[in-house]
Order: C-alpha cells, then structure tokens, then sequence
C-alpha cells in the first residue's frame, strides 16, 4: 500500500496544480481563504475546493434571501466547510483531481490505515505545491489556509487540526484552530 500513496501523491500534485491553475481563472479579482484537499469518512474520493471571500459573503446573503435568519451567525461554520464552498474542481471539464480520485477508489483496501495514508498523502501533496510556490503566486500566505477535510467523520476536527498545522505558518494554524471558539456566543 505504501507504493499506491507513493504513485497517488504524486498523481494529486500533479493534478492539483492543474486544476488549481484553471479554478484561480475563474477566481478572478476574488480574494483566496482556504485551499482543502476534501474526502469522504473511508477516504474513497478526493476533491479540491478553494473559497474566496467575497463568495463567502454571497452564500451568506444567499441564506438570508432564503430566510434563514440565522446566517450571519454560522459565517465561521461556513467559512470552514468545503461543501459550502463556491469553487471546486467539479467545476472544470475536465477535471484532473478527478482522475486522482478515481485511483483512490480503485483501491481494494478501505481500512483505518489506509485512510491515515490517505491523510498523510493529501497534506504531502499540499505541502509539495505550497513550497513550489503555486499557492503563494495567488494569495498572501499569511491569509491564505490549507488543509485537508473529511466529511462525516469523527474524526473530521482532528484531521482538520493535523493538516492545518503541517501546511501553514504558525499565525495561519493558530486562527484556523479557532474558528468555532465564537460558535455560539
């Protein structure tokens, strides 16, 4: 299994950097928050999403258009949560994250090590494209936050927590740590 995360690393910075090229296109002028690498609770999958702020600020309007008269309060849920979030690669024809994650599920093996491989596989493939300089050419990196996000997992905060602070300088991880410390006030 070693030799399969070996091949998928690089497989997904080599996808990653092209799809991440084609999305900053459609970014425009907006200004870049966060970056995940987003699988799902047997990491089977994997996507690239990528938020802005000023699309957070259109979700947010969204929700209110909508009714709820709650969405300015989950503004930090929603800034964290690459389901909400304007830009992924399922935005591109053809997408190259896409051929990574279908190597991904083509494995036989779903096993709690192997998503812990996963995990390791996805921040290493951030971190490689971080110290090319891919994510630093578009956002200040001091703005700018990376990590890798599990969906519907126990485990999700902790992965979140792990792979925030590998990826970014010290100020980045430390807010990103406690963005649900005002959850709730």
């Amino acid at each position: 299994m070693k030799d399969f995360f070996a091949k998928f690393t690089e497989e997904l910075v080599q996808a990653v950097r092209a799809d991440f090229a084609e999305l900053v296109k459609r970014i425009g002028n907006e200004k870049l928050y966060a970056v995940a690498l987003v699988t799902d609770s047997d990491a089977g999958t994997v996507y690239l999403g990528m938020n802005t702020e000023e699309s957070l600020g259109r979700r947010v309007e969204y929700y209110k258009r909508e009714g709820d008269p709650d969405a300015e309060s989950y503004i930090s849920s929603y800034r964290w949560m690459p389901d909400e979030w304007a830009y992924s690669d399922g935005d591109l024809e053809p997408s190259q994250t896409v051929r990574a994650s279908r190597m991904l599920s083509s494995r036989d093996d779903y096993s709690e090590e192997t998503q812990a491989a996963f995990c390791e596989a996805a921040s290493e493939a951030l971190k490689q494209l971080d110290q090319e300089g891919l994510f630093s050419n578009v956002a200040d990196r001091d703005e700018l936050t990376l990590f890798v996000y599990m969906n519907d997992d126990d485990r999700s905060e902790d992965i979140e927590d792990y792979s925030a602070k590998l990826l970014n300088p010290e100020p980045v991880y430390l807010r990103f740590k406690a963005r649900y410390d005002s959850i709730g006030e």
